[in-house]
């Protein structure tokens, strides 16, 4: 009987103050530039393994819609792309790391707005940075997503490129290859991408104080219903 309830503590307990209860959040999302829309909603879970400098969140789904008049094609973003990376460098894992269509991806978010220059390449046996711009809610990379009539998307963060703002940028590509060529820019020069502005909002995090309480809660139930069993055996 005390092992029963030794697991039943144990498991108020795990609940109460796991770290992966907090690691969930939502956001909106809103992608507007250059014959580009989007907007949907999508989820992050925990923070990736690699050694990113900060470390990115994992986008766990994507959702909403996709327009690129530049190409005719609209409709519902239906999730990631599949596989999902969670590797922000080409050399960490390269086979994974883009589409059928030639789009690169880690699916990886940064909340802070500071994702940092993971673009690395082998020169002459040694891993060298090759694309040194950085910031932004995702990293050159970015997150690839399905959208419907079988096409993949992409969104990435060319970083801050010149003391301006921001640089995001949108792809569009099929499972034969680049529909709206993303690798050249409005003046056919780098950085890549049809140019954009990328806004998000936080919409739930779960409450980091209220599974704690819940937890002390189930315990304080559990010791009441324990002394009134014993007033019961007294009596």
């Amino acid at each position: 009987m005390k092992t029963k309830h030794f697991a039943l503590l144990g498991l108020v307990a795990a609940v109460a103050f796991s770290p992966a209860a907090f690691a969930t959040a939502n956001y909106t999302f809103s992608f507007n530039g250059d014959g580009v829309t989007a907007s949907g909603t999508f989820r992050i879970g925990s923070q990736s393994g690699n050694s990113t400098t900060p470390p990115g969140y994992e986008i766990t789904d994507f959702g909403g819609t996709f327009a690129d008049t530049n190409v005719g094609v609209s409709g519902a973003i239906t999730g990631l792309y599949t596989p999902v990376s969670y590797v922000s460098n080409t050399l960490g894992n390269p086979g994974v790391a883009f589409t059928t269509g030639g789009l690169s991806y880690d699916d990886l978010f940064y909340p802070g707005g500071d994702s940092p220059a993971v673009c690395l390449t082998l020169i002459s046996g040694v891993p060298t940075l090759t694309y040194p711009f950085s910031g932004g809610y995702f990293d050159i990379f970015g997150v690839a997503f399905n959208v419907a009539g079988g096409y993949t998307g992409a969104f990435w963060s060319n970083g801050d490129v010149g003391g301006g703002p921001i640089v995001y940028a949108a792809g569009l590509a099929d499972a034969n290859g680049l529909v709206d060529n993303p690798n050249s820019g409005p003046d056919g020069g780098p950085p890549p991408g049809r140019y954009g502005s990328f806004t998000v909002s936080l919409v739930s995090v779960p409450e980091p104080d209220s599974l704690p309480l819940f937890g002390i809660g189930l315990v304080a139930l559990y010791a009441c219903k324990r002394k009134n069993a014993r007033s019961i055996r007294s009596i």
